[in-house]
């Protein structure tokens, strides 16, 4: 683990994630986590590589700050691995990993002074639908610069669940697992960080249309 902190470079962060959260077997990271807990700790570097570009991606949603991402990356595994004998096997290590990943990410925001929260109150309508072409920035009239500058501009628990969507291509029933809320709680903060994500970037688009 130590030394790895060039494997995550910046430019992740605009990729889709290679693989879904459940193309990676439980039981082979739970294998890895008892090698690890037997004496092996290179067990732990397998980890580390499987899932270091994702965590630094889920962190650097939360902080939209590449160094700060990097560094609390580097602690989140510092801590998962200091953690390991509480690990509850019946768990998803990655989820578990995502867990921890979120809370440093906040914390280490808070510590900065750049965090800045919303309330998420429950739809009246039920809808939780939008154009997802805008949000994945299929439109011709969006680029990765754009859909960076218009994350950066959202709450910290906005652009946490939009990153686990649409970056990391997690379900709603993952990002729930994930952020350990109810289905129906995800769907709301997905939907209302779909509204805000839109609307900032009309904005946007509007405001450079007139230049």
């Amino acid at each position: 683990m130590h030394g790895r902190d060039d494997t995550i470079h910046p430019s992740v962060w605009a990729q889709p994630a290679a693989r879904s959260q459940g193309d990676v077997s439980s039981d082979e990271d739970n294998a890895l986590v008892a090698t690890v807990l037997a004496g092996d700790v290179s067990a732990f570097d397998i980890l580390y590589d499987r899932y270091a570009e994702r965590v630094y991606r889920i962190i650097r949603g939360v902080l939209s700050d590449r160094d700060l991402a990097r560094d609390v990356t580097q602690e989140v595994f510092l801590q998962a691995y200091k953690a390991l004998p509480r690990f509850r096997r019946t768990a998803r290590f990655g989820t578990w990993l995502y867990r921890i990943a979120i809370n440093r990410a906040i914390d280490a925001g808070r510590s900065h002074g750049r965090l800045r929260w919303s309330s998420l109150p429950a739809t009246e309508d039920g809808r939780f639908g939008m154009d997802e072409d805008t949000v994945q920035g299929r439109s011709a009239r969006v680029d990765a610069d754009d859909v960076e500058k218009t994350l950066a501009s959202l709450t910290p628990m906005y652009r946490q669940i939009l990153v686990l969507r649409y970056t990391e291509e997690m379900t709603i029933a993952e990002i729930a697992e994930t952020l350990g809320c109810s289905n129906a709680a995800a769907k709301v903060r997905l939907h209302r960080a779909r509204l805000k994500f839109k609307e900032i970037h009309e904005r946007t688009v509007a405001a450079a249309d007139a230049d």
